[in-house]
């Protein structure tokens, strides 16, 4: 009987450690990637609150990489009552990301304290927490499952690998989050963010169209879920996207806030 235990226990074990080999993997295929220097796009939000009444808001939105961390700039032009809104995220490998935003009404820029990272972004169903990019030490990956099927038929015909993702970060807002990262282009399509405060699913990310320009795949329209409010965010992409055109160093500084 003994023997029987520990053999089981052995093999329960070397099963675990599997696992998470394979999780780290897999992650390492999503971040891996090569992605470009820089990106412009002028991008259109849609909030839809739990009734089905929709706010549209415009804006732009500039990404680079910097020695200092990935910067990302959202400038926002529409309607009237966000125009001139400005939020920016240097995001680190290694250490907590910085973020400002600087509302025009009060002609100031507020930094975002790493303890408001589960507040809401401008209304919206994305928190100032998913706004941060992601580096492959940020979590810890746990193998779920492979050649996984999704139902949404922008989906159709395509498998995937599920792994669940733990965030190291203490003022993560979620206990863990579940991706499925698409086993051809290795991009994640879908996200399940489970809350923190209760453990219960709390939204669903999901990427339904993405373009490949200059051989990078960039998702072009994402819709965000959340499960407990019943709102919905979606962020679309314009025709206007482009990649690697030497955006300046300028264009995404702390000194763009306030001009």
């Amino acid at each position: 009987m003994r023997r029987f235990v520990v053999v089981t226990l052995l093999g329960f074990f070397a099963t675990a450690l599997f696992a998470d080999t394979q999780g780290d993997e897999i992650a390492h295929k999503f971040y891996d990637q090569k992605t470009p220097i820089d990106t412009t796009s002028s991008v259109t939000m849609l909030i839809q609150d739990h009734n089905g009444n929709v706010k549209t808001r415009k804006l732009m939105m500039y990404m680079k990489d910097t020695p200092e961390g990935k910067k990302s700039l959202a400038i926002f032009i529409a309607p009237a009552d966000v125009n001139g809104t400005k939020f920016l995220t240097v995001s680190h490998r290694g250490h907590d990301s910085d973020q400002w935003l600087y509302l025009p009404a009060l002609k100031k820029v507020r930094r975002i304290s790493s303890s408001s990272k589960d507040g809401e972004f401008l209304g919206s169903d994305l928190f100032y927490f998913d706004m941060e990019q992601r580096f492959f030490e940020d979590a810890t990956y746990t193998f779920l499952g492979e050649d996984q099927t999704l139902a949404d038929p922008a989906l159709a015909g395509m498998k995937f690998w599920e792994i669940a993702m733990n965030f190291k970060d203490p003022h993560s807002p979620y206990s863990k989050s579940v991706v499925w990262i698409n086993m051809q282009d290795n991009s994640i399509y879908k996200t399940d963010c489970y809350d923190k405060k209760d453990g219960a699913l709390l939204k669903t990310i999901l990427i339904d169209k993405v373009k490949v320009l200059k051989g990078y795949t960039i998702p072009v329209h994402m819709t965000v879920s959340n499960h407990k409010k019943g709102s919905q965010t979606q962020m679309i992409l314009s025709d206007d996207l482009s990649v690697d055109v030497g955006l300046p160093d300028s264009t995404v500084s702390i000194q763009r806030l306030q001009e």
